[in-house]
């Protein structure tokens, strides 16, 4: 397979060498991801990523496509939202992939009211960013 290299051999020059996330870059993904979140940072949100990435944050629709659309809709997502506070309660990385549980409480700004998300995202890395981001959560009001 181009990109692979066998045990002890470089791979060719030009060649791309995927390689398995590490446990730090699973962590500090979902710590920059919680930063993120919690901060309202869009940019940061964004950096996150791959120039083409492709997030989808409902799994009916259609997903969100580029870096810069991301921030864009981190930034209209988290904008009514205010005293946010999200929690990984478990995660999994496993080669090029990280699976985790989540829970974000904040207060709805329209409307005063406390709502409380419980998700699941699953994060296919490229290199340190991710390329490709699948989400689905259920929201209440508390």
């Amino acid at each position: 397979m181009a990109g692979r290299s066998e045990k002890g051999k470089k791979p060719a020059a030009g060649a791309r060498q995927m390689r398995e996330v590490q446990e730090a870059t699973a962590r500090r993904f979902l710590a920059r991801y919680q930063e993120a979140w919690e901060t309202r940072n869009a940019d940061l949100a964004a950096s996150l990523f791959t120039r083409d990435a492709h997030y989808w944050e409902n799994p009916f629709g259609a997903p969100i496509v580029g870096r810069e659309a991301i921030r864009v809709y981190w930034e209209a997502a988290t904008h009514a939202q205010e005293d946010i506070h999200f929690d990984v309660k478990n995660s999994l990385h496993h080669r090029y992939s990280l699976v985790a549980e989540w829970t974000c409480k904040y207060k709805y700004r329209p409307s005063g009211e406390g709502r409380e998300l419980a998700g699941i995202l699953i994060a296919d890395f490229y290199g340190q960013q991710v390329r490709s981001f699948r989400e689905c959560w259920l929201r209440r009001v508390r």
